[in-house]
């Protein structure tokens, strides 16, 4: 695939991406203007979608995006984070059912997962900040 064609596959995936906040964000306006409670099934199922295009941006950024690009980058740091709340949400829950030693443990690696998570954060501070300059 050319990076051309790759370029415009990932910039329709984001104008899809942004239709649908757009989208949501006017309904979710309508709704809150109106306090419709039928509406509330529409919003759901609009939010359902826009998480659905934001996976698809992603996964497309990730598969044909050039690492050469700041928005690559945010776009890998946010997975990045994302998979690491994931995992220390995980831990958290399973903390209580582990013996005391195997507790101290799991707890540490919490604190460094919480490190890690911060840099990353702080890396895609940075590549925004690059983004935009």
């Amino acid at each position: 695939m050319t990076e051309r064609a790759a370029a415009n596959i990932i910039a329709s995936r984001l104008l899809v991406l942004q239709s649908k906040r757009l989208m949501l964000s006017s309904l979710q306006r309508r709704l809150d203007s109106t306090g419709g409670q039928p509406a509330q099934a529409r919003v759901d199922a609009l939010r359902a979608q826009t998480a659905a295009a934001l996976h698809a941006y992603r996964d497309t950024m990730l598969r044909l995006g050039s690492p050469d690009t700041s928005d690559f980058w945010l776009v890998a740091y946010g997975r990045m984070i994302e998979g690491a709340r994931a995992v220390r949400m995980k831990l958290r829950t399973s903390v209580a059912v582990l013996p005391p030693r195997e507790r101290y443990e799991v707890s540490i690696d919490i604190e460094m997962l919480d490190e890690i998570i911060e840099r990353w954060t702080e890396s895609m501070r940075d590549s925004m900040a690059a983004a935009t300059a």
